[in-house]
């Protein structure tokens, strides 16, 4: 959507538990290989912010940042070493830095590119600029990593974070950068669900060098035997989440004992799908969904949905379960964010997770709905400009800062901004961009 979220972003639009097997182990070296991709001037990143009127004053373009692209060591789910790639975002700089770790949204294609015109690409853009180390990893399976991408599965979610922190840690001292420590978590949509897993196994995880100071996950299906099922079982923009969700758990966990996972869809999907999901380099959900049925339940053989509603041992739904983030207890602060607006990823999952969090004991979280109306898509922008606040305090104030809301012009500016988008939703009744 050629930077159209994070123009938003910063107040313009146009106006407009782990498995043993999966815990992380140290070993002598992460760092596969590393590629500087582009280097971005102050000059240079001055002219993408005019170009999408992004304004500096909301923005300061601080530092020089290079974009490096990282090929890093991971564990695989049988304890085999593969690897997975990233994008590394390293502001050129003499004093520590804070570091961001970012995850994407949804695709299924394996390709990745690095551009200028990445919306996501552009927010950790921002926040390097700002004096941030901004990651943001591919997830297994996709860009230049071996293997195929294991979707909304927790533990390779954030494994793929986690891995990539100890590359980083490498490049580092390679390149120069020096880290003050702190490590920040976010990601959108998919991403949400990642940065909340990077979460709690980096807690787990308990490495000294890789404490989580807060984290920001955003809109994420956190509850996918809860809130999320739902959506599988009436119309549903996207309904390619939950062939998806099936074939990524099959390969998995073996959830169905059965040699073709794709005959589990009735005719002509038992044929049509493999292409989208085996070594798919160029087709996007877009062209999956155009062919999809409006319920994606409708698209899988009679036998198993009446195996998933009615057997509560069945190994999927169990699978799901395992990877649902809404009953633990985070140490460090969070905060969720979301729109009730929300056709794509039930707001309830973060309704959910924010109640059994406060049921567990956790005191520092907040719950932050940003509309009651606005979508998946255009909600990303308001929850990403609260979440560089939100971290932007940490960075400033340390461990313990005062949480205070948005100042009032901000306030004034993002609220007038969001009315708006509200008023173009509620006209033309669909998301415009793409997260």
């Amino acid at each position: 959507m050629k930077f159209f979220l994070i123009a938003i972003l910063f107040f313009v639009i146009n106006i407009g538990k782990a498995s043993d097997g999966n815990t992380p182990v140290p070993i002598d070296n992460y760092l596969v290989s590393y590629t500087l991709v582009k280097s971005h001037t102050i000059e240079t990143i001055k002219a993408i912010w005019k170009k999408n009127r992004i304004p500096k004053f909301v923005l300061p373009i601080k530092n020089e940042v290079d974009i490096y692209e990282v090929i890093y060591r991971v564990k695989w789910i049988d304890s085999t070493w593969q690897t997975a790639s990233g994008i590394y975002f390293a502001p050129k700089t003499d004093k520590p830095v804070p570091c961001m770790a970012f995850g994407h949204g949804t695709q299924i294609e394996k390709n990745r590119t690095i551009s200028d015109n990445d919306a996501q690409q552009g927010i950790c853009l921002g926040f390097a600029t700002d004096g941030y180390s901004a990651l943001m990893p591919d997830y297994y399976g996709i860009g230049k990593g071996d293997g195929r991408h294991l979707y909304q599965h927790a533990s390779t979610e954030a494994n793929s974070f986690i891995y990539m922190l100890y590359a980083v840690e490498e490049l580092n001292q390679k390149i120069g950068l020096k880290r003050n420590g702190q490590i920040f978590l976010t990601g959108y949509s998919q991403g949400g669900h990642a940065s909340m897993a990077a979460h709690k196994y980096l807690e787990e995880l308990n490495d000294p060098r890789f404490q989580v100071t807060a984290s920001s996950p955003m809109s994420g299906a956190y509850d996918m035997t809860g809130e999320q099922e739902k959506y599988m079982f009436k119309e549903y923009p996207k309904p390619f989440y939950l062939p998806y969700l099936l074939i990524s758990y099959q390969a998995a966990y073996n959830i169905l004992e059965i040699e073709n996972i794709y005959s589990i869809f009735k005719a002509p999907f038992d044929t049509l799908l493999k292409k989208y999901f085996e070594n798919n380099y160029d087709k996007s959900f877009g062209e999956l969904d155009a062919i999809m049925p409006k319920v994606p339940s409708q698209i899988l053989r009679d036998t198993f949905v009446n195996l998933y509603l009615n057997d509560p041992n069945f190994p999927f739904k169990l699978r799901l379960k395992e990877n649902n983030l809404t009953d633990w207890k985070p140490k460090a602060p969070m905060q969720l964010c979301y729109c009730k607006g929300d056709r794509e990823v039930n707001y309830k999952n973060s309704e959910v997770a924010y109640a059994k969090m406060k049921e567990n004991g956790v005191k520092d979280i907040k719950l932050r709905n940003f509309s009651n109306s606005l979508d998946h898509n255009t909600c990303a922008a308001f929850a990403v400009l609260s979440t560089k606040y939100y971290f932007d305090r940490f960075k400033d104030k340390g461990k313990n800062p005062k949480m205070k809301d948005l100042p009032k012009f901000k306030k004034f500016l993002v609220g007038f901004i969001k009315r708006k988008e509200e008023k173009k939703y509620k006209k033309e009744g669909h998301d415009n961009a793409y997260f």
